[in-house]
């Protein structure tokens, strides 16, 4: 901000988007009003945590490893866009979840390599 510039540069995935600096955020604020942020229940985010790290993962296996029905909350957050939904068989109805660049730039991830690994995943 050092030449009054109120956007800055900032990588995210692959490329890079413009984002406005914090002293703005003010003035924007007043314009469009308040950026409401969303909170995820703890069942979102365990389910986010099961694709990221397991990803392509299907409903079926979510629910297995989480030990009760997932699909609920699975398309709650393709409908927030933190997943995304492909079916790589057209014929059949099994549809696979992978993380989204929005999931990234949630947790602040460049990349999926930058989650967190622990011994117990490393095993398995």
């Amino acid at each position: 901000m050092a030449n009054g510039c109120p956007y800055r540069a900032v990588r995210e995935g692959g490329g890079y988007r413009l984002a406005l600096h914090k002293a703005f955020h003010g003035l924007r604020n007043r314009f469009y009003g308040r950026v409401r942020e969303a909170r995820l229940s703890q069942a979102a985010v365990d389910v986010l945590a099961l694709v990221a790290y397991h990803q392509p993962v299907d409903s079926e296996q979510i629910s297995r490893m989480r030990g009760k029905p997932g699909s609920h909350v699975l398309s709650q957050l393709v409908r927030r866009g933190l997943l995304r939904i492909e079916r790589p068989d057209p014929t059949r109805r099994t549809a696979t979840y992978w993380t989204t660049d929005r999931f990234l730039e949630l947790f602040s991830l460049e990349t999926l390599e930058d989650l967190p690994q622990s011994e117990d995943l490393q095993r398995q």
